[in-house]
């Protein structure tokens, strides 16, 4: 019988592997604002595109280079070598308020969880089985997160500051740690909140994983954009320029691909199958898993068999099988009206169908369509 893995302990003592610079970097630009065009020369660390909301962090080149094919989805830069970088910014000297903000979204940082608040909750699970970045960070690189939990302390202000961590022995300076069992989808910050609090959404909380606290921390600490990621791959944790191509990764650690086999961005529950090995990867991507195929049977677009593993299995109390289906049929506000926006998108309930529907996705899609029609997940 297939065991199925919802840890998240890790072993986080291997140090980071820097990754080589490719050739080209793919960079996602789907729904961003361009902020350059084809042919055009940028250096390492230049604003490429720019977040439509006032909170999204802005994405910058990984490597100086020309641009080459760019599209509605992507923006291809052929690297050059040479080094070119922008001139850094005195991030740490600023003091809290709205240019200092507009500084850090400039250099990548998505501000939204920077408001003030009483609580904040530093969530310190790792985010998926198989992926061990935030053990690492957490026990490798403490300093860099106590400068960026310094940073997001001097704009939020808040009166408490816990750590959620899998075990009590864990510390972060300038907090106090409550141990969270250490079990997908405990991990999830809204279940992670509500780990410390007892409550599910409360007031004057805010949250901030560990991978956050570690991006406030280099940028205050270089003055220089977000240009890398950490990815676990293999067992091992990765630094990785963003806008990597899989391709890429795949060649240099020597893993294999075969007809039929399932490359997974991301984690095991929450990750997306990319179509290309071209696609690069993104600043939220955290792991790269490769499923051979017959490892597990493979998702289809079936009936539903109203068996309700998904329901049983949904930390959301919504159900999953009815909102996937009005998705299907892209009836999306009756999805809308049946609790699509109370969905954690934990994958949870794609993981466990009997009939392998692909429900997140379903799920996914009916939030992307409402939110293209100019809808808000407070709209009924």
């Amino acid at each position: 019988m297939l065991r199925i893995n919802y840890s998240l302990k890790s072993d986080s003592r291997q140090p980071i592997t820097d990754v080589p610079m490719p050739a080209e970097l793919n960079m996602r630009i789907r729904n961003l604002v361009l902020k350059t065009g084809k042919g055009k020369q940028v250096e390492c660390g230049e604003i490429i595109a720019e977040h439509p909301s006032q909170s999204g962090g802005a994405s910058h080149a990984a490597a100086s280079g020309r641009t080459q094919v760019v599209n509605y989805h992507h923006l291809t830069i052929q690297c050059d070598g040479e080094g070119r970088s922008v001139s850094p910014v005195d991030v740490a000297s600023m003091g809290p308020g709205k240019q200092l903000l507009r500084t850090l979204q400039r250099l990548g940082i998505d501000v939204t969880p920077l408001g003030r608040a009483s609580l904040l909750v530093v969530n310190g699970l790792n985010p998926e089985p198989g992926i061990s970045v935030a053990g690492y960070l957490l026990e490798n690189e403490r300093e860099v997160l106590k400068v960026g939990l310094k940073l997001a302390k001097k704009l939020i202000v808040p009166v408490r500051t816990v750590l959620a961590a899998p075990s009590s022995s864990c510390f972060l300076t300038g907090t106090e740690t409550m141990k969270v069992k250490p079990k997908y989808p405990a991990s999830l910050n809204v279940l992670t909140v509500k780990a410390v609090t007892g409550k599910e959404y409360p007031e004057n909380t805010q949250v901030m994983s560990l991978m956050d606290l570690y991006e406030l921390g280099r940028v205050a600490l270089t003055g220089l954009p977000l240009t890398s990621t950490i990815m676990t791959i293999k067992g091992h944790n990765y630094r990785v320029p963003i806008g990597t191509p899989i391709r890429h990764l795949l060649g240099i650690m020597d893993i294999p691909v075969s007809n039929g086999d399932t490359v997974i961005l991301g984690g095991p529950f929450r990750g997306e199958a990319v179509y290309c090995l071209d696609e690069g990867v993104s600043k939220r991507s955290y792991g790269l898993f490769v499923i051979s195929r017959g490892e597990f049977p493979p998702i289809e677009d079936a009936t539903c068999i109203n068996c309700g593993e998904c329901v049983l299995n949904c930390p959301g109390r919504i159900q999953p099988n009815l909102i996937s289906r009005y998705a299907e049929f892209e009836m999306f506000e009756m999805a809308e009206k049946h609790g699509l926006h109370s969905c954690l998108e934990c994958g949870l309930c794609s993981f466990n169908c009997t009939a392998r529907r692909p429900l997140l996705q379903y799920i996914r899609l009916a939030k992307e369509q409402l939110l293209s029609s100019g809808r808000t997940p407070t709209q009924a």
